[in-house]
């Protein structure tokens, strides 16, 4: 038990003492803040557009629709609406097209509008401009054209404008979800997000780690000090040492920058800075319990991983070789980020359920399917277990395979000789 202990202390401490575990542990929350900031910052406004509208169409169309754009609906989050500064002209669209051209080249304009004399039976309008990708102005010259179509056909039709739009005005859902405390939390979107962050931090911690832990054991066997390390103590210990030590500095890292989201979101810094509405915020608190058990799966799923990237580092020479095969090793943790929708929008659903029980998806899987929605007690309770009983399994291929591997130099192993380090070991 000393010399394991001895082992954890010095990966342990070898990583905590570094000056990259400082300056990712500290530099990272602030990056993403900055990055958020920006993001948030860069949000606010669509800017103004300036547009010129060739008006051909019927009489009050022109109108309509420079109206509509003149006072623009402002998306969900009310920060990103578009302002235009309309001119209309009613000369025909031949007489003007060269002039509309020369101004858009001089960036007099952005770009101009044209409504043909046929728009109300056609229902087409032309749109040109030195950029035609933006979807959020298609979409305001869009719903402009139709309100201002809408209306002449209406207004032919003899039925009141304001009495249809009263008809057609959309429902709004509120959502909210069911907990234990009752009815809280966010829209959809927030729930999403939440599960998305979770999932991803779990995936990410366990892959970084997980390759300290197969570079620490490469570095160790091409520089010959784990045959100096190993003639003194068990190499299966020595092989756990790390594991436990690098995991160590996971759980820490992780530690920290909980304790400071919590610390500034209670305060009010993080919701104030960003603008983040008081409902997401209460919708991203996650209960004791629950982290407790996303804890426990990510703790699981580091051990299992690492245990892995261990035998790894051990059977191969160099980096390079242990890049060809990390696919295979990480492939698993990559599967509920491919199937995050079907999680997130069904975390009871048989896609769910099923990667939440299988052992090398279940870290990963769970955390997204936790953030989401209720689990059932057994189903946690089941897949925390054939999780515990895979890490034991895997960890006792991974000894075997660690003891001789870690010796052998020189050239790479075939399955045949893995299956014999197996059989021997």
């Amino acid at each position: 038990m000393s010399e394991l202990m001895t082992i954890v202390r010095r990966e342990f401490l070898e990583r905590v003492r570094s000056r990259s575990f400082v300056l990712s542990t500290f530099l990272f929350p602030l990056l993403m803040g900055g990055l958020f900031g920006i993001l948030s910052r860069m949000g606010q406004g669509g800017g103004e557009r300036h547009l010129v509208i060739v008006d051909q169409a019927p009489a009050g169309v022109g109108q309509t629709v420079q109206q509509v754009l003149s006072t623009p609906a402002p998306p969900t989050g009310g920060d990103d609406a578009n302002s235009y500064r309309i001119e209309r002209v009613a000369r025909p669209l031949e007489q003007v097209r060269g002039e509309l051209i020369r101004r858009v080249q001089a960036k007099e304009i952005d770009g101009w509008l044209y409504l043909p004399a046929n728009v109300v039976q056609s229902g087409e309008a032309q749109y040109r401009a030195r950029n035609v990708a933006d979807f959020s102005v298609v979409g305001d010259l869009t719903r402009a054209v139709t309100r201002g179509v809408q209306a002449a056909r209406l207004q032919t039709s003899g039925i009141a404008p304001a009495q249809v739009a009263a008809l057609v005005q959309p429902a709004k859902l509120s959502t909210a979800a069911i907990t234990r405390k009752g009815e809280e939390g966010g829209d959809a979107k927030q729930t999403f997000w939440l599960a998305y962050i979770v999932g991803l931090l779990t995936y990410m911690m366990i892959l970084i780690y997980g390759m300290n832990v197969l570079r620490s054991v490469l570095e160790e066997k091409t520089n010959k000090i784990a045959e100096v390390i190993v003639s003194s103590m068990n190499a299966s210990h020595l092989m756990l040492g790390k594991i436990l030590g690098v995991g160590s500095v996971a759980l820490l890292q992780v530690g920290i920058w909980a304790g400071l989201t919590v610390a500034t979101s209670r305060s009010g810094t993080l919701a104030a800075r960003f603008h983040i509405p008081e409902s997401m915020m209460k919708s991203a608190s996650v209960p004791p319990a629950t982290l407790a058990v996303t804890l426990a799966f990510f703790v699981l799923g580091f051990f299992l991983y690492s245990a892995v990237y261990a035998a790894l580092g051990a059977a191969v020479n160099s980096e390079q070789e242990a890049q060809q095969f990390q696919i295979f090793a990480i492939l698993p943790l990559v599967l509920p980020v491919l199937f995050l929708v079907r999680i997130v929008g069904d975390p009871l659903g048989r896609v769910a359920t099923v990667l939440g029980l299988i052992p090398f998806t279940a870290p990963v899987t769970m955390a997204m399917r936790l953030a989401t929605a209720p689990v059932p007690p057994a189903q946690i309770a089941a897949s925390l277990g054939l999780l515990a009983v895979t890490v034991l399994a895997v960890a006792w291929i991974a000894g075997k395979i660690y003891r001789v591997g870690i010796l052998s130099t020189g050239k790479k192993p075939s399955l045949a000789e893995l299956g014999q380090w197996l059989r021997t070991a």
